[in-house]
């Protein structure tokens, strides 16, 4: 069951994506970029078991995100990655302060849900302080990895699987070991995520063919075996 949420919700990844910039171009990217920011910052609360590995549900609309910018990076230049970057990071610390101040609303005494929702935020309190300041560190180095890899070699798919082998494991490892500390033991938190890590590379690898065949005019086989 696991695993089908899990390709549903890549699909539902993809397909908001370019139907977003079927239906209002360029701008439709950076909406597609606001409404994947605000997926993965509530999925990063979401741990599970896929493949008999557990991983942080939110690695699949975060990768969704980079691919916004690798597929600005190649169809747009770099004149506005500076502008997603901002939108991005605004984005999370206005979805942390609303998160926090949800908090703080007394609750029906006939309701459970808003308890349960404060429970768990106030548990992982550290990820609403941590996150929006890791999320921009990796799509700042993110892009910054893209443009240098790109400026060495012109093969697009190399490139992004590269940014993301490097660069991925600060949102993963580093982002999780943090965020768990004294939640969870450290070597569990590790393991999730490199388990997370491992995964979203298979993701990438999805959204590098769903980048070339929605954005480039050239047939997906031949672009694949440049690979």
């Amino acid at each position: 069951m696991n695993e089908l949420i899990f390709l549903i919700l890549i699909g539902i990844t993809i397909f908001t994506t370019y139907i977003l910039y079927k239906i209002f171009d360029k701008r439709g990217l950076y909406f597609s970029l606001v409404i994947l920011n605000i997926i993965t910052f509530i999925l990063s609360f979401k741990i599970i078991e896929i493949l008999k590995l557990n991983i942080n549900l939110g690695i699949v609309p975060f990768v969704g995100t980079l691919s916004i910018f690798y597929i600005f990076i190649i169809k747009y230049g770099n004149k506005e990655i500076k502008e997603l970057q901002k939108i991005s990071l605004f984005v999370n610390i206005i979805a942390a302060i609303f998160l926090v101040i949800m908090n703080y609303f007394i609750p029906a005494i006939t309701e459970t849900i808003s308890i349960n929702i404060k429970d768990s935020f106030i548990y992982n309190y550290k990820i609403l302080f941590i996150y929006p300041i890791i999320m921009f560190l990796s799509q700042y180095l993110t892009v910054k990895l893209c443009i240098f890899v790109s400026n060495i070699q012109n093969n697009k798919a190399i490139c992004i699987l590269l940014t993301y082998i490097i660069t991925a494991l600060l949102y993963t490892v580093i982002n999780y070991v943090i965020s768990y500390v004294k939640i969870i033991a450290i070597k569990d938190s590790i393991y999730i995520g490199v388990s997370t890590y491992i995964i979203g590379l298979v993701i990438t690898t999805i959204y590098i063919i769903f980048i070339h065949y929605a954005f480039k005019s050239k047939k997906v086989i031949r672009w694949l075996i440049l690979l």
